[in-house]
């Protein structure tokens, strides 16, 4: 590819709360883009916070944008205060929630915003992309837009309104939320979303955005996805975090049911968990021997352990938005795949197997079918029959995505 000349080059300023050595899709989202953009001739310089207390690092995947500018600013918000205080690791806890929910204008990590913009106002560039969640980047986003004149670009990785996460509670905070939804998307100059659920939500409720707003989906780098060892038993993975809306229990009471009929002992199958797993759901898992936890790994580390299976497994409820951000990933494995739980927010994983690709969808509680079919291949392994897939999406490399957003930057 040929190199951009200097007079050429743009100045992109990213505004990222989440960014290594903080691990987990929020970084890895502006991290890919970031390392991608110099290549269509945009310069990335970012603007995170100092340390903070959080649940899963990665400081492997730094690697990638090793020498780029990155500017780390103080912050008062619950997760700089604790690190501050002296706690590296956070774990979170079911009785957390009530106290997030109270502060949730837009959410915890409001305190930020006078340190990002500060730091902002002092740097010259040419556009300002900012990522969200926490949402309240986007106000941040939207005071340095305003007073610099510069475009602003805003990447919703999650809806807003709809956050599933952490629901907005009552006329209060829905209001507030809705009056700084409606000021950023009409402020901005360019909107991208992660999935086409979110773009349908925000043009329902602002139909004049349509010519503004673009889905670019979380993509898959392919040399990250190689197996490199043949597993020691049949083994079942799950990558991702395990939380609320994505509780595994029904799988694994399927996968100790076929184990039961059957009389095998757990060394003849694993169920693997690649990611962080929270507190309340370790303790359920605790009981099922057949489970291991590999908590959670840098990402490279953890592709390849995922690869290194001979079935995936995904848990969703049937919300449109809780839509796992790694369907790519799980695509470009070739694993094929077991849904458990069915959901809008899996549609590309859905139009896959649809295409062809090896999967099947059950309801979240048909235990007797996950079962069943998780029988069927313990039994095609057990004759040494390999199922493969192809991801119907080669196009959704991380490297393509950001040639996408490149090309809708420069039209501003």
């Amino acid at each position: 590819m040929k190199k951009p000349t200097g007079q050429s080059i743009k100045k992109l300023l990213i505004i990222s709360y989440y960014w290594p050595p903080l691990g987990g899709p929020g970084s890895l989202r502006p991290l890919k883009f970031a390392k991608y953009l110099p290549a269509f001739g945009i310069k990335p310089f970012v603007i995170t916070r100092k340390d903070v207390a959080y649940h899963s690092y990665d400081r492997e995947i730094q690697e990638d944008v090793k020498g780029m500018e990155v500017l780390r600013t103080g912050s008062m918000d619950p997760a700089r205060l604790l690190y501050i205080l002296g706690m590296r690791k956070y774990n979170v806890s079911r009785w957390h929630g009530s106290i997030k929910c109270t502060i949730n204008f837009p959410d915890n990590k409001t305190p930020w915003v006078p340190f990002a913009y500060s730091a902002a106002r002092k740097t010259n560039f040419d556009y300002v992309f900012v990522t969200a969640p926490p949402f309240s980047a986007f106000i941040t986003g939207y005071y340095i837009a305003r007073s610099s004149g510069k475009p602003l670009i805003v990447d919703f990785r999650d809806a807003w309104l709809e956050f599933p996460f952490m629901p907005y509670r009552g006329r209060l905070q829905k209001e507030f939320v809705r009056n700084w939804e409606r000021k950023i998307v009409e402020v901005a100059r360019l909107i991208v979303v992660v999935d086409d659920n979110i773009k349908n939500s925000l043009l329902r409720r602002y139909p004049q955005i349509k010519e503004k707003i673009w889905v670019i989906p979380n993509g898959f780098d392919p040399d990250d996805f190689r197996q490199t060892e043949e597993p020691d038993r049949f083994t079942i993975s799950y990558l991702g975090t395990v939380r609320a809306e994505r509780d595994p229990e029904c799988i694994l009471k399927a996968i100790a049911q076929f184990m039961s009929q059957n009389r095998l002992d757990k060394d003849k199958i694993r169920f693997r968990f690649i990611g962080h797993i929270e507190e309340y759901f370790r303790k359920k898992i605790k009981k099922y021997s057949f489970v291991e936890c590999t908590g959670h790994l840098s990402y490279k580390k953890a592709i390849s352990t995922f690869c290194n299976s001979h079935v995936a497994v995904l848990v969703t409820t049937g919300s449109e938005y809780f839509f796992p951000s790694r369907q790519n990933e799980y695509l470009a494995s070739g694993l094929p795949v077991i849904i458990c739980g069915r959901s809008k927010g899996l549609h590309m994983m859905a139009d896959a197997i649809g295409k062809g690709y090896p999967g099947w969808v059950f309801d979240f509680e048909d235990i007797g079918g996950m079962s069943r079919r998780i029988g069927d291949l313990y039994d095609g392994y057990s004759k040494g029959i390999v199922i493969k897939g192809k991801t119907p999406y080669q196009e959704y490399t991380r490297k393509n995505l950001t040639r996408m957003l490149a090309e809708k930057i420069k039209r501003i």
